[in-house]
């Protein structure tokens, strides 16, 4: 996981992953609680962060965890394509 920023108003959290083989012991759930408290800690009143909308088991992992699907649109502009694999 990466704490990208904090600028004040929004904490973002990106790149929250745990390794196949260690999931559904409640790893993320850990990793979250502790960024929240961190977050808390420096005075931070809301976590962003952004999934995939094809990504529903992380989805709902999220939404049970607390967080809202927030009503906003996420754009981006690709400066590169991808390589392939």
């Amino acid at each position: 996981m990466r704490f990208d920023a904090y600028e004040g108003h929004r904490g973002w959290i990106n790149y929250l992953a745990v390794a196949p083989e260690c999931q559904r012991r409640g790893i993320a759930r850990q990793i979250m609680e502790e960024a929240e408290r961190l977050l808390r800690q420096a005075g931070c009143p809301k976590i962003n962060l952004q999934v995939r909308t094809a990504n529903a088991q992380v989805i709902e992992f999220y939404k049970r965890i607390g967080f809202k699907i927030d009503d906003v649109v996420s754009m981006g502009k690709r400066l590169e394509t991808d390589k392939p694999s």
